[in-house]
């Protein structure tokens, strides 16, 4: 019995067939891991990693502080916020990927690669993508500090992993199928 293909794999079949088809999905990922490189290396290394880390940690506290007594400190030679929660033991600290910048230089890299959309339109998305990240972060922080006030640390762990890869792939996918359907 033969087995027949699926619509997915008969597509990408028919795809990797056509060559016109599979240089722009060349020029796509080469101009993606570019973009995605410059990206994230202009905001993980340079002076603009400390006023990211800053905001989302400053903006995080006051949200918190809506809840509960919470104080805010940034250390300038780590490079860190931390988070005080009264009721929590250990203050919470921001590291690189507390910031959403890998979120942000994914979706802004695929934004910016995608061929046969205006730069004026790429732009927007890429403010779009930096508007939409630093929403979403500063939810999963919050989030992430009320289940460890509430819950146990392991349930807050648990969490914290699960609303990373949630936000990883979801509002990172999402809005950029968003922004391509609306913008193509």
């Amino acid at each position: 019995m033969v087995k027949r293909k699926s619509g997915f794999f008969k597509s990408l079949n028919k795809d990797l067939g056509n060559k016109k088809k599979r240089k722009d999905a060349f020029i796509f990922l080469g101009l993606f891991l570019l973009f995605f490189v410059l990206i994230y290396f202009i905001f993980s290394f340079s002076f603009i990693y400390s006023a990211v880390n800053y905001f989302f940690g400053y903006f995080s506290s006051l949200i918190l502080g809506l809840f509960f007594q919470s104080s805010f400190y940034f250390d300038a030679f780590l490079k860190m916020s931390i988070i005080t929660v009264s009721g929590i033991d250990l203050p919470i600290t921001l590291g690189r990927l507390c910031t959403g910048i890998l979120e942000f230089a994914i979706l802004s890299a695929a934004i910016l690669a995608s061929k046969g959309i205006a730069w004026k339109r790429r732009i927007t998305g890429v403010l779009l993508a930096g508007a939409v990240v630093a929403v979403f972060n500063i939810f999963r922080i919050v989030t992430t500090a009320i289940i460890i006030k509430l819950a146990d640390i392991e349930s807050a762990e648990f969490f914290h992993g699960f609303l990373f890869r949630l936000f990883l792939v979801v509002i990172v996918i999402g809005t950029y199928w968003l922004w391509y359907k609306k913008a193509s």
